[in-house]
């Protein structure tokens, strides 16, 4: 284990521990509301389903980040709650080996550790998530210590929804940034339905925000990208980035807009944490100064990689150079545009 006591990225956010269910017999279907298709996964009533495999992986999306970028070689903390059961057991002892420190973690026994239950079918990357936010929820702002950010460079924050958690975030932000460091956001869609005040108020506070195409239709009440992008600009935000599954993603930092593709180095297993593993891979870029180009291409790598194998924080690189290595062997597509 690395002890950290000033680390260079803290991240706050969910800690969950996610208990993959494969299942084989359950219905999915769709229906049209208006001019939208939705696809649904159904348990017929009163059925017992035999399952076909579990698997409990540490994750959520604020320790993610942090275990992620503390794999490339990043001094990362993680300030959160957990409670005092086996899924914390299970969850300390991944980010443990993963290097992150966990000095300013607190645990409790008033609420269980955040669990989430993701059903993956037959068809493949599809996969629906039964989320409880347990003890991730009770952090408030006297546990976010200011002596921690003597040393920060980067702070990132992912969703967390009750009025104390959304203050413990901002009082990290204005910490960050009296510290010279820059603000990441990655916010879901958890607290832009159910905490839009706190949502708007921690996101134009941000510097760096990237989320996927439905949280920034729900964000933003447009349609297009290009719409969406410029909400975000316009509050000030100095890079965005959104991100649509296997239609690739698309980056501006205002001057520039790049739509990028997916890379097709091997097969898609699951998509759970790609988000997470796409702004980590837009942090680590971000400090080392790279190119928007090079960092949309270092973002999309970290997302594929994390998907080709199940649950969140396989598959990925130990090192930032070798995630280079693997931008330089593999290419994909790319329009970059000029703002005028």
């Amino acid at each position: 284990m690395r002890i950290l006591n000033f680390p260079e990225l803290i991240a706050i956010g969910s800690c969950t521990l996610d208990i993959i269910i494969e299942v084989d017999d359950v219905i999915r279907f769709e229906l049209m509301d208006k001019d939208i298709i939705k696809k649904y996964t159904a348990i017929e009533y009163s059925r017992k389903l035999n399952v076909k495999n579990v698997r409990y992986v540490p994750g959520g999306s604020g320790a993610n980040i942090a275990a992620n970028c503390s794999m490339l070689g990043l001094n990362s903390a993680y300030i959160g709650v957990l409670g005092n059961d086996f899924s914390a057991d299970i969850c300390l002892k991944d980010l443990n080996k993963r290097g992150v420190n966990l000095t300013n973690l607190i645990q409790t026994d008033k609420d269980c550790t955040a669990l989430s239950i993701i059903l993956r079918t037959q068809w493949g990357k599809d996969r629906s998530i039964l989320a409880y936010k347990g003890a991730n929820n009770l952090l408030k702002p006297s546990d976010v210590k200011e002596e921690l950010f003597n040393n920060i460079k980067a702070f990132a924050w992912t969703s967390l929804t009750t009025d104390n958690a959304c203050k413990a975030i901002e009082k990290a932000i204005t910490l960050t940034k009296d510290k010279g460091g820059m603000v990441y956001a990655a916010p879901s869609m958890s607290i832009i339905k159910n905490a839009p005040n706190w949502a708007k108020i921690l996101i134009s506070n941000s510097d760096v925000v990237s989320l996927n195409l439905e949280e920034a239709q729900e964000y933003t009440g447009e349609s297009k990208k290009t719409l969406m992008i410029k909400n975000f600009l316009d509050m000030g935000i100095k890079l965005i980035s959104i991100t649509d599954g296997p239609n690739g993603s698309i980056i501006s930092d205002g001057k520039t807009i790049i739509n990028s593709g997916v890379y097709s180095a091997g097969k898609v297993e699951d998509t759970t944490g790609a988000g997470d593993a796409f702004l980590a891979g837009i942090l680590i870029s971000r400090i080392n100064n790279f190119s928007l180009e090079k960092t949309s291409k270092m973002a999309t790598a970290m997302s594929f990689l994390e998907c080709k194998e199940v649950g969140v924080r396989e598959g990925l690189p130990n090192s930032t150079q070798e995630l280079e290595n693997f931008v330089n062997n593999n290419t994909i597509k790319q329009v970059i545009s000029e703002i005028i």
